[in-house]
């Protein structure tokens, strides 16, 4: 062996350490603070509420909300969050999210093993931890047990095995598994896998100039298992239900329709269609910076030179048309989409640009310099009337500000994977976050879950309901309503009877013109006053 050679494979070594060190990182600021914060408002609140219900009321085929049918998710996410909940032997919040802790560590090593094996290490390491660690995901949707995630890691993999089998050319097992997937994806979402799976299949074909395979004997054996799982579990929940199928039906198409042009119009549609690759580029940054690297002559040309990139660009083209025709979608639908992207860019940026491109040189200057000011800035939170009194503030805030200065430093230097740095930076961002920002959330949070904790201890012995629509008239209440059944033991209905020996959850809206003597009083969200009544 030579000295280059030898040169060389420390070389890779040492990369390998580094990304390495920088995935630990992630992984500890990950789940240190999972569980910190209490249950959040809207959707988190919701999974936890209904969850929560099928585990009292022992039904665990018909998910209900207050007592009343919940149609508009189906089961499969209510019974990850309950296995995990069992797991744990409680209704923690850090029960609620641990099913998306895991779907998420596994979408960044699916992904890693998929880009792998048909490009570089370096690659495959920069869109896993790319895909992890954007704005995003880091900094919002890594905190809360939402299905998304989990819907994400099924959608993506349903994606790769599409491009793997179809190397292989094994298309029973291609359709098999991706089907397998789409039931899945459908269990946990409703109708939206069906797109993504059509698309990609349609796509790919098409494009390779194959649509004969649309039509192979296992892609109707495919969507025969699909059927065979999805109407297996909705054949057990009607012979329970006596509805009709329309009405659940009904559900799963409008959630899937309600935030499309064909609800919302063709205004809002057009405005859409020109904010959405700004709403992109912003909720995934910093990474997103690099789509200035698909902006040269003979980019095709380039894709082409790898049929792997170019199934990732070409099937993330195809399916984000989904919501960029959306009007009213959530970054966060996204998620399941955007490690196609990232892969396309951590290609373009390895294999097809140097540190001198000028479209790189400035994405990463715009890097480095809010790398400093963050470096900088965090040094309000010595000052700030919530951060200044929280315990170690000064010792944290030099431990964050010495940690990005040092990686600023780093990125000064010349170095070919300022990407690399840019991620570590990011890292060392959510470290600050889960120190001194936290900190000041969970105490408003607290306060919403000790209200409706007292309420449920207050009332125990007795039968309690909330009063019309006090409770449950939307996602907001949810946090109450799940601190209250978890706390009781029971789940807590909403009516409009008056039930001799019953307390109430009332507000002022609901209580106009009744006669009735107040137990006490609590606080739902956001700051809406509600009292514990007993109707004479």
């Amino acid at each position: 062996m030579d000295f280059q050679t030898t040169i060389a494979r420390l070389s890779v070594r040492y990369k390998t350490y580094w990304w390495l060190l920088i995935s630990a990182g992630l992984v500890l600021v990950l789940v240190s603070h999972l569980g910190f914060m209490p249950l959040d408002t809207g959707d988190e609140a919701r999974r936890a509420l209904v969850s929560l219900e099928m585990m009292l009321s022992g039904d665990y085929i018909t998910p209900t909300l207050h007592g009343e049918r919940y149609f508009n998710k189906p089961p499969l996410y209510n019974w990850l969050i309950i296995s995990s909940y069992r797991l744990f032997g409680n209704y923690s919040s850090f029960a609620l999210r641990f099913p998306m802790l895991v779907s998420l560590l596994l979408l960044g090593l699916v992904l890693f093993v998929f880009v792998r094996k048909y490009s570089s290490p370096t690659i495959a390491w920069a869109a896993a931890l790319m895909t992890l660690t954007n704005g995003r995901v880091l900094l919002y949707d890594s905190m809360l047990g939402l299905l998304e995630i989990t819907f994400s890691l099924v959608t993506y993999t349903a994606m790769m095995l599409v491009y793997y089998y179809d190397q292989k050319r094994n298309y029973w097992l291609l359709y098999l598994t991706t089907y397998l997937l789409t039931a899945i994806g459908f269990l946990l979402k409703g109708l939206p896998p069906l797109a993504f799976q059509g698309l990609t299949l349609a796509g790919w074909f098409m494009y390779t100039r194959r649509p004969r395979l649309l039509f192979h004997t296992a892609h109707f054996v495919g969507i025969g298992l699909f059927l065979l799982i999805t109407g297996s579990y909705y054949g057990v929940y009607f012979s329970r239900n006596a509805i009709p199928y329309e009405s659940v039906a009904g559900v799963l198409l409008n959630e899937s329709t309600k935030r499309t042009g064909l609800q919302l119009g063709l205004g809002a549609t057009l405005i859409h269609l020109i904010t959405f690759p700004f709403e992109l580029v912003y909720h995934f940054a910093p990474y997103t910076l690099l789509l200035v690297l698909l902006i040269r002559r003979g980019i095709w040309a380039v894709l082409k030179q790898s049929p792997f990139i170019v199934f990732n660009a070409l099937t993330f083209s195809l399916t984000v048309l989904i919501y960029w025709f959306s009007p009213q979608v959530y970054a966060r639908y996204l998620i399941g989409l955007v490690p196609l992207l990232f892969t396309v860019v951590a290609y373009l940026y390895y294999e097809h640009t140097d540190p001198k491109n000028r479209g790189r040189w400035w994405v990463e200057r715009i890097w480095l310099v809010t790398t400093v000011v963050v470096a900088l800035g965090v040094w309000t939170a010595v000052f700030y009337p919530t951060t200044r009194i929280l315990p170690g503030v000064f010792w944290k805030t030099a431990v964050v500000s010495a940690l990005l200065l040092g990686l600023a430093w780093l990125m000064i230097r010349p170095s070919s994977n300022r990407l690399c740095l840019t991620i570590a930076v990011f890292i060392v961002i959510r470290m600050g976050f889960n120190w001194l920002v936290l900190p000041g959330r969970a105490t408003k949070r607290e306060f919403y879950k000790e209200s409706a904790s007292r309420a449920a201890r207050q009332t125990m012995g007795h039968p309690l309901y909330g009063y019309k629509s006090t409770v449950g008239n939307g996602p907001a209440t949810d946090v109450s309503s799940f601190h209250i059944t978890a706390v009781r033991g029971q789940i807590l209905r909403r009516t409009e009877k008056k039930i001799p020996g019953a307390l109430y959850i009332g507000d002022s809206i609901s209580l106009a013109n009744e006669h009735y003597k107040t137990i006490d009083h609590m606080v739902l969200f956001d700051r809406h006053p509600a009292s514990i009544v007993q109707f004479k």
